[in-house]
């Protein structure tokens, strides 16, 4: 198992910030390839870290909800 596998996703996003930082300042700015490539690589765990987020809210809300609510029944137009 390599570092990376072993960091936890708020570790991998610092890392991969302070390395778009660092490209940023070598190539000045975001047109070069790479510093495009690490902003993608951010984004991609900025969107994991989203998901684990709204998914753990979303299963908060559903198990916290009363039931009343969670299974309303609509009563459709005749």
């Amino acid at each position: 198992m390599n570092r990376d596998e072993t960091l936890t996703l708020n570790e991998q996003m610092e890392c991969a910030r302070q390395r778009l930082h660092d490209l940023y300042e070598q190539y000045g700015g975001f047109g070069h390839a790479c510093v495009l490539e690490q902003s993608m690589i951010l984004d991609e765990l900025i969107n994991q870290y989203n998901h684990m987020y709204q998914t753990k809210e979303l299963h908060h809300y559903v198990q916290s909800a009363p039931q009343s609510f969670l299974c309303k029944t609509i009563a459709l137009p005749t």
